[in-house]
């Protein structure tokens, strides 16, 4: 198969559309699935002269007509714009002046000289000729295999400041020793970038009450504006106590998720002057327990089987609040309750372990009989202790 890549304004492609020398739809094509708002996006790209990827077409020889293989969408907004069909947005981020000045205008209402520059944007088209009848079609797969972008993948492509800051924070995270078989899962998907970028936002706003949203560390990165540099040195020493917690542990195999990494580095960032051996005993007993009510860790030192007994033993509602801590992790880590509630359990739980009985415990203890339902209790406790509203 040869791909010949030519270089085609999109007055000729829109002509080509008119005259039906190309088909949007053939057989193997979606249907016009695009949203208003990602239509507009693509009108946006265009207007300010960025560039968008190329058109595959498959050229016909019996019929002289060129088969869209790839870039249905992108003609099919095209041809709706020139149109009249398609306004302009001119509030798509990054803001632009010159696009605000546009908003709500359609191709019609541009000026003259704007609608030639319109006319003569180029765009890429690949046709594909001299085909084996399976080749387009395995081109057409490998070019829309499902693969949407996690939140960090796409905020990677914010060149800027707050980007490198995080980036360089993740590199120091794994050169510590994150990984897979330290901490449970990989910076597969930038993951680590996600956790991290939510933690610096967190301690940036300096609650836990704020929710965390995909769109405001994305317009952080947009707009390049950097994490101050309190931020990044109390992130930099969480990563590093928390490392130095968890690596070379070899009793069992310490297993997070994004959501208890995120309360960990909630919680080690509160106690930042609490000795390394406490924290990690904080840590690893409060990992295996709530591992090991799940069934796991069954073979393991005796030990680790009589504490969790203990702790079963003096506090009536231990096996509930591993439960409700494992549910509230599965429910992601950007959901404000969630986040506090967990921080509280590990709170009560360093009490039970450390036997540094305070307030805190005998208040929850007392409420958990009265209230008889764990979930009263911490929503007594947040009240109490206006838990969340300072980092």
């Amino acid at each position: 198969m040869k791909c010949e890549s030519t270089d085609i304004e999109i007055e000729t492609l829109v002509n080509r559309i008119k005259n039906e020398d190309m088909d949007l739809q053939p057989d193997f094509q979606r249907g016009e699935i695009w949203t208003k708002q990602k239509k507009q996006k693509l009108i946006d790209s265009i207007l300010r002269g960025w560039k968008i990827p190329p058109i595959h077409v498959i050229h016909n020889h019996d019929t002289a007509v060129d088969e869209v293989l790839d870039g249905q969408q992108r003609l099919v907004t095209i041809r709706d714009f020139f149109n009249n069909e398609i306004s302009i947005d001119g509030n798509i981020q990054p803001e632009d002046a010159r696009m605000k000045g546009l908003d709500g205008l359609y191709y019609k209402d541009l000026h003259k000289e704007m609608q030639r520059r319109l006319r003569q944007y180029s765009i890429v088209v690949i046709r594909l000729t001299e085909y084996n009848p399976e080749e387009p079609a395995e081109l057409f797969y490998r070019l829309n295999q499902p693969m949407s972008l996690t939140s960090a993948e796409q905020r990677n492509a914010y060149i800027g400041v707050t980007r490198d800051q995080i980036r360089e924070l993740t590199n120091k995270f794994m050169d510590l020793g994150a990984g897979k078989e330290s901490i449970g899962f990989s910076n597969s998907r930038m993951a680590y970038d996600e956790v991290i970028s939510k933690f610096c936002y967190t301690i940036e706003t300096g609650t836990l009450k704020k929710k965390i949203t995909s769109n405001d560390i994305s317009n952080q990165y947009r707009q390049a504006i950097p994490f101050s540099d309190r931020c990044i040195l109390v992130a930099d020493k969480t990563l590093e106590k928390f490392m130095e917690c968890v690596r070379g542990w070899e009793d069992y195999r310490l297993v997070f998720n994004k959501a208890t990494l995120f309360s960990w580095f909630v919680y080690i960032c509160k106690n930042l002057t609490l000795d390394n051996h406490k924290m990690k005993r904080i840590i690893t007993g409060f990992e295996f327990s709530r591992a090991y009510v799940k069934g796991k860790y069954k073979k393991v030192d005796e030990q680790y089987i009589n504490q969790f007994a203990r702790l079963q033993k003096n506090v009536p509602f231990f096996e509930l609040m591993l439960n409700t801590f494992n549910q509230r992790s599965s429910m992601g880590s950007t959901d404000a309750l969630s986040i506090i509630y967990r921080d509280i359990i590990i709170a009560i739980f360093r009490e039970m372990l450390l036997e540094d009985e305070t307030s805190l415990l005998i208040f929850a203890q007392n409420l958990f009989r009265e209230k008889e339902s764990l979930n009263d209790t911490l929503e007594e406790i947040v009240e109490k202790y206006n838990w969340g509203d300072v980092l």
